[in-house]
């Protein structure tokens, strides 16, 4: 951490929350942290429990369900994950997971 006026690293925390520069003296705000990630984390891991052992195997039905409650990109992946895990906790023929490996693979399309 350095000052954003002076550039010096003699900076202390007060305990209102602030950066005080030891050097000129200068005080800012200490920013904020952003916890939405966690927020979008859990969601995405409370709609893999809901779908994984849920009947659907298209990609295009999935993702519609997802696409409710996620953005796109995050969608994609979600869906392609329980696709792909669904694959790895069945036991199948070889002709069968390239079926199930090209269906989450087209998520991403």
């Amino acid at each position: 951490m350095s000052c954003p006026r002076c550039g010096s690293r003699e900076v202390m925390l007060t305990p209102v929350g602030e950066y005080v520069c030891k050097k000129c003296g200068h005080r800012w705000a200490m920013p904020s942290v952003d916890y939405t990630w966690i927020e979008l984390d859990v969601k995405k891991a409370k709609l893999f429990e809901k779908y994984i052992d849920s009947p659907i195997e298209s990609c295009e039905e999935l993702l519609s369900l997802l696409l409710k409650e996620l953005d796109e990109e995050s969608a994609r992946y979600l869906a392609a994950k329980i696709l792909l895990q669904r694959a790895e906790r069945r036991r199948m023929t070889p002709a069968e997971l390239k079926k199930l490996y090209d269906n989450a693979e087209s998520c991403f399309k």
